[in-house]
């Protein structure tokens, strides 16, 4: 999967970071609601920052939740800072989502250090389920994190449901993310 990791390891200085809603670029309204929701949860999972989703009452910009993959100025960083009072922000587009005949989700996320605008970590990525490779991924993501019961379509449920494909996505996003290194 296509991610980038700073590697000087800044991402272990960022103590909270607030997720700034999703951009839809798809023509499926609200697609991006369901892959936040599992994003924030596996991404708070991992442990590495503690993560926190934008509030609604913020008085901030309508333009930084849609910045997709523009660039922010100085400025604006330092308002973010003062706004959410974080250390980063995450932010993200849903580019594309394809519910048949196969799942497909493209997704591009990227975390910026508020303090001095550097990026800790970016995610830009399309999963198909149409991919033989993808839907071993799946079938692992089912074996080791979903606990399928009785159901007949097991890790083949991800390829009729776009939320059990969405939590697989956001699980592959979140094992992109170091460990936590332990303080010492």
């Amino acid at each position: 999967m296509a991610h980038y990791l700073d590697p000087s390891g800044g991402i272990v200085t960022v103590n909270r970071v607030v997720f700034l809603p999703l951009v839809n670029n798809t023509d499926y309204p609200d697609i991006e609601k369901g892959l936040a929701d599992d994003l924030v949860q596996t991404i708070q999972a991992r442990q590495v920052f503690r993560l926190e989703v934008a509030p609604s009452s913020t008085e901030a910009p309508s333009t930084w939740g849609r910045a997709g993959n523009r660039a922010f100025s100085l400025k604006e960083l330092a308002e973010m800072r003062r706004a959410f009072g974080c250390d980063a922000v995450l932010i993200g587009a849903v580019n594309s989502f394809q519910p048949y005949p196969h799942m497909g989700t493209g997704l591009y996320l990227r975390l910026v250090d508020l303090r001095g605008g550097q990026l800790l970590w970016a995610v830009d990525h399309t999963w198909d389920s149409g991919n033989r490779q993808t839907q071993r991924r799946i079938e692992a993501f089912f074996d080791r994190c979903q606990d399928t019961g009785d159901n007949p379509l097991e890790w083949r449920v991800a390829l009729v449901s776009s939320r059990a494909f969405q939590g697989f996505v956001a699980q592959e996003v979140a094992e992109t993310l170091p460990d936590r290194t332990p303080a010492r």
